[in-house]
């Protein structure tokens, strides 16, 4: 019973991280990975999608309840994660504020229908396949299977914590180098030391660009997949508005760079035809 519903999980996932690229890939016209793992899957619809099917399956002659009732079970358990990692690492992953109806920005009234359409979806058609697929195979081959998925998860799970508590205390360290070395400044300013001041903003101006990088490389995996990660805390919220507003600058340069580097293959070519054309002449 444990290793099929571990495989279910998995198979849900799964599912829901290539539903959750789509919907969030195609508005944007390119591929947007979400999720706080690494893997291709989001544990958030694995654990929605079985207590759909598990506590509500009693209810499956009535597609009316099942559909309300997974409405408001998964945006219990989306509320539920929000906060959890909010009190964990003090960012809100995802931020549903613009929407026009929603709760703290944790849920809203369009991912939540969504979610029950999905329950209707998973309850009547997905699962039936799952349970042939998973009644078809070996009980030895559904053992290892689970152990995999539980191990492979466990491990990115951690991974994936070590790497956004890295993140916070990151974004928390920039700001107190950020605010010390205004004390220095002004103290120095104070002093009537203005030349050793500037020299001194120089020095640290360069400390704090090279461990931006290493904050900048450390989060870009986390700003990319949670295009709207928020966070109610002033020190955390200005980092994260820098971090995007690096990944911006980024992304257009990167642009530019290849709108050159076509540019110039284009005259390029274009001074290849032309040789040729004198040549024939």
């Amino acid at each position: 019973m444990e290793d099929t519903l571990v495989i279910s999980f998995f198979i849900y996932s799964f599912l829901g991280y290539l539903a959750e690229v789509i919907y969030c890939s195609v508005p944007q016209h390119r591929f947007v990975n979400r999720g706080f793992l690494y893997g291709p899957y989001l544990p958030i619809y694995g654990f929605g999608s079985l207590i759909v099917t598990i506590i509500l399956d009693p209810l499956s002659p009535w597609p009316v309840a099942v559909f309300l009732l997974a409405m408001v079970l998964t945006s219990c358990l989306e509320y539920f994660t929000s906060w959890l990692l909010e009190k964990l690492f003090s960012v809100k992953l995802w931020d549903y504020s613009s929407h026009r109806v929603n709760i703290n920005g944790r849920v809203c009234l369009l991912n939540s229908t969504l979610f029950g359409l999905l329950g209707l979806f998973a309850e009547y058609i997905v699962q039936p396949g799952i349970d042939r697929l998973i009644a078809f195979l070996p009980d030895t081959l559904k053992h290892y299977a689970a152990l995999l998925i539980v191990a492979l998860v466990a491990s990115d799970t951690v991974l994936s914590v070590v790497k956004m508590k890295a993140f916070k205390d990151a974004v928390v360290h920039l700001n107190e180098l950020r605010l010390d070395a205004e004390e220095r400044f002004k103290a120095l300013q104070g002093e009537g030391k203005a030349e050793l001041a500037s020299e001194l903003r120089t020095r640290l101006d360069a400390a704090m660009e090279k461990y931006k990088d290493g904050v900048r490389s450390t989060a870009r995996h986390i700003i990319l997949s949670n295009p709207t990660i928020s966070s109610r805390n002033e020190t955390v919220q200005k980092q994260l508005v820098i971090l995007r507003e690096w990944s911006r600058d980024r992304k257009a340069l990167k642009k530019k760079f290849r709108e050159e580097r076509d540019a110039m293959d284009k005259a390029r070519l274009e001074e290849i035809r032309n040789a040729g054309k004198d040549d024939r002449v």
